[in-house]
């Protein structure tokens, strides 16, 4: 029997992988799409599912935007360049996008076909999307990794209500995603995408969103009673997301692995207890 997910009309838009296992919830696992030799303009991600790399065969004349610190190799005849755009768009990335002050363009000034190499600034996927089908799409504070082009641009989007500002996990101004060509984001652990009907809704934890289509609108639940809010780790609320359109979810998001791998108390002193008992 097909699940709601199944049975709604939906458009691809992450490049270069397929479906994966679907679950009974209507949730379907991405995978990434085997690597293979790029043609001009194209890319392929690779690496392991700990920290993956994003390969771009960059045309002459072609530029990739980048957030700063994510190149990690390239062709000779790339050159590099950064701006902030205006001093508003700088701002606006810096303040309430959870995104680099300044911008890094990697340009092919040549007449050849030249490669770059990018990769993530903490361990994570790469998700591929096609702002062609999904401009305006909501994306997470820090997913942001690059795009290709210059005609693409991130905006701010106010949360519908307090409660959701505060209290949904994006923040009061929710980062937006415009433009034409393909753009990648950043994604920990498992990815998981579901397409929900007019008026569908689910309850996820509100560090797990990933990316929502533009009409998806997103709410807040309160999670539960004392008990639960003080000792069973899920907080106050809960986010809720409402069709229709696409969300994206990930197992994995960078404050559950810093919470993950920071001691008790937010400092570690292995070494120190090392060089003492030696």
């Amino acid at each position: 029997m097909d699940t709601p997910f199944m049975a709604a009309p939906r458009q691809d838009f992450m490049a270069e992988g397929h479906r994966g296992q679907s679950l009974e919830s209507g949730f379907e696992i991405w995978q990434g799409g085997p690597p293979s030799a790029p043609a001009a303009g194209d890319f392929h991600i690779t690496g392991s599912d700990f920290s993956q790399v994003l390969e771009i065969v960059v045309s002459p004349g072609q530029t990739v935007t980048a957030e700063p610190g994510s190149m990690l190799y390239m062709s000779p005849g790339m050159q590099l360049d950064a701006d902030m755009g205006t001093c508003e768009q700088a701002c606006k990335r810096c303040c309430c996008a959870g995104e680099s002050f300044f911008r890094l363009h990697l340009k092919n000034e040549t007449g050849a076909n030249q490669k770059v190499c990018l990769t993530p600034n903490f361990p994570a996927k790469i998700v591929p999307v096609d702002l062609g089908l999904h401009s305006g799409m909501v994306i997470n504070r820090g997913a942001f990794l690059g795009a290709l082009g210059t005609e693409w641009k991130v905006n701010l989007k106010m949360a519908r209500t307090v409660g959701a500002g505060l209290c949904g996990g994006q923040g009061i101004f929710m980062n937006t995603l415009h433009g034409q060509g393909m753009a990648f984001i950043n994604a920990g652990g498992t990815v998981m995408t579901k397409h929900l009907d007019q008026g569908e809704e689910i309850v996820v934890d509100h560090h797990s969103i990933l990316a929502f289509a533009s009409t998806v609108q997103l709410g807040v639940k309160r999670a539960g009673g004392c008990m639960v809010c003080c000792c069973a780790g899920q907080g106050l609320f809960n986010a809720t997301l409402t069709g229709p359109g696409f969300i994206m979810i990930h197992s994995m998001s960078l404050r559950k692995l810093r919470t993950a791998v920071t001691p008790v108390g937010g400092k570690s002193d292995g070494g120190a207890n090392a060089a003492g008992n030696s």
